[in-house]
């Protein structure tokens, strides 16, 4: 389907009834190099029918994978493993995205002049509630060069933040294959 820059990444478990608002946000992005990577962690309702359906109705690739139930820390790193975009972009099975969502992350990532890139992880924004107001608090300014460490040890930064990672990166610091069904993000953000 043409050339991917940026891969999307959407764990789920038993989401079907969530799933199809994902779909609807990605199909009105006005930003249309990318895949939609799903992983199913094993779930016992119809995910898989409609996500079958998806493709039928999609502009963009999908490619749907299904584990045992092992949780979304490996469910990201089957995602990695075949991601093609340069950008990784985790979106969870209950959110959806505005239609300028990747045309802005990628245009904030064209920004960066080619030769600075290997400096980059990549790129991050605020998120909304469904009212459309700021969740936590603001960047000290913006646009910022930081990380995760500094954006929270030493600016304070609160609330949930969004972005995309480089996926080579992503390939680097995959997720520790532990047992159980949770490994916080935050584990792989800080170790990048």
């Amino acid at each position: 389907m043409g050339e991917i820059d940026i891969t999307v990444f959407t764990p789920t478990y038993n989401r079907a009834s969530t799933l199809p608002n994902v779909f609807e946000s990605l199909l009105g992005q006005t930003f249309k190099r990318f895949e939609w990577i799903v992983v199913d962690d094993g779930s016992s309702d119809n995910t898989d029918t409609l996500v079958k359906g998806f493709v039928d109705k999609a502009d963009f690739n999908i490619i749907y994978l299904k584990q045992k139930n092992a949780g979304k820390h490996i469910a990201q790193n089957k995602a990695v493993d075949i991601a093609q975009g340069q950008l990784f972009l985790p979106l969870d099975s209950d959110d959806t995205i505005t239609s300028n969502a990747l045309e802005t992350l990628w245009g904030a990532w064209e920004s960066i002049p080619k030769d600075e890139r290997t400096n980059y992880s990549g790129v991050a924004c605020h998120c909304k509630d469904q009212k459309g107001n700021r969740i936590g608090s603001p960047w000290p300014s913006a646009p910022m060069i930081s990380n995760d460490l500094e954006i929270t040890f030493k600016y304070h930064v609160k609330g949930e933040k969004w972005g995309a990672i480089r996926s080579d990166i992503m390939r680097r610091f995959k997720n520790d294959n532990v047992k159980g069904h949770f490994l916080d993000e935050s584990t792989v953000w800080f170790r990048i």
